[in-house]
């Protein structure tokens, strides 16, 4: 089960509080960066969970 972003509670990574740590945290690639904003690319997503736990915004969580 792939992860989701809410765009309401993301800082983006322009007024991320830690600059897109999940993008930095996820191993297989699944989050990224596009275009100043996170995306989530749900192939690549293995649930480690790491995104969800280090988001400052509690902006991450499963489908």
């Amino acid at each position: 089960m792939a992860v989701k972003i809410d765009e309401n509670l993301c800082g983006h990574i322009q007024d991320c509080p830690v600059q897109g740590l999940c993008i930095k945290l996820c191993e297989q690639g699944a989050i990224i960066e596009k275009n100043g904003d996170v995306s989530v690319i749900p192939d690549k997503c293995d649930d480690c969970d790491l995104c969800i736990q280090n988001c400052p915004n509690q902006a991450i969580s499963k489908l």
